[in-house]
């Protein structure tokens, strides 16, 4: 008889044993650098600078924040500069130069609770476009940030009057492939998926997969909307086929637990 398929392995590579919670970790774009973002025991944030040696991770430096960090991203800036923004427990959406981080180049007050998550589009090459950010928070608000201007969101997506608030737990950009085009898909604490077109400002779909959407993520963002994959709480993923809309029943979908 033949034997079934081989059940995929993670084979680690390197192990490094942290003092402090990791909510986030991100490759620095084209090195073998990478960071780690979170929150040190005494309430701090922390950003450490990793390099791969070989076998082993040398840390190069490590920066301390007042508030904790959630989530951060390099997507929203050029190569050349490699800006790092992050949300924090505070709701506070900076955008830091990692060469000198004592200031950050952009800091807003984004929203009144923490910044769940966060990403970008427009920058390292991956989405046509302005040089934009998306960020989720417990408040119940997706926010869409130029920094080129200050304070204000370019978009604001919020429950309508009466609707509840429920915790955004992830978000993300797709569909930028020209100027014009551009959608945010967030996931909720309850289930819930939305997709906001920010091309006409409005809700283009939305579903629920029953529980807490851990994570949402379109195959590639610089490309029309291809496929988009959500994970839950329980374990499943839920992989969407965005090519074709119906008008009542969205989009065909498949999940695996």
């Amino acid at each position: 008889a033949a034997a079934g398929p081989e059940r995929p392995q993670v084979v680690s590579h390197v192990q490094q044993a942290l003092s402090y919670t990791v909510f986030d970790c991100k490759w620095v774009p084209r090195s073998a650098r990478l960071l780690c973002l979170g929150s040190a025991a005494r309430g701090t944030g922390l950003v450490q600078l990793y390099e791969l040696h070989g076998a082993r991770l040398e840390l190069l430096r490590e920066i301390e924040k007042p508030k904790p960090i959630k989530c951060g991203t390099f997507g929203a800036t050029s190569l050349q500069q490699r800006y790092l923004a992050t949300g924090d427990f505070d709701g506070n959406l900076n955008i830091w130069n990692l060469e000198a981080p004592e200031i950050p180049v952009y800091s807003v007050k984004g929203h009144k609770e923490i910044i769940n998550s966060i990403d970008g589009v427009g920058g390292l090459g991956i989405g046509e476009g302005a040089p934009e950010i998306v960020t989720g928070s417990r408040d119940g608000t997706v926010k869409v940030w130029d920094p080129r201007q200050n304070d204000t969101p370019v978009a604001n997506m919020e429950p309508v009057q009466g609707e509840s608030k429920r915790d955004c737990w992830t978000v993300a950009f797709g569909n930028a492939y020209n100027q014009e085009e551009r959608v945010v898909c967030a996931g909720y604490d309850n289930g819930d998926i939305k997709l906001f077109d920010l091309k006409t400002m409005s809700l283009r779909w939305e579903t629920n997969i029953k529980n807490g959407v851990c994570s949402v993520e379109f195959d590639r963002k610089d490309i029309n909307m291809n496929k988009l994959v959500a994970t839950s709480l329980e374990g499943k993923f839920h992989v969407f086929d965005m090519r074709t809309q119906h008008p009542t029943k969205g989009f065909a979908s498949v999940s695996e637990k």
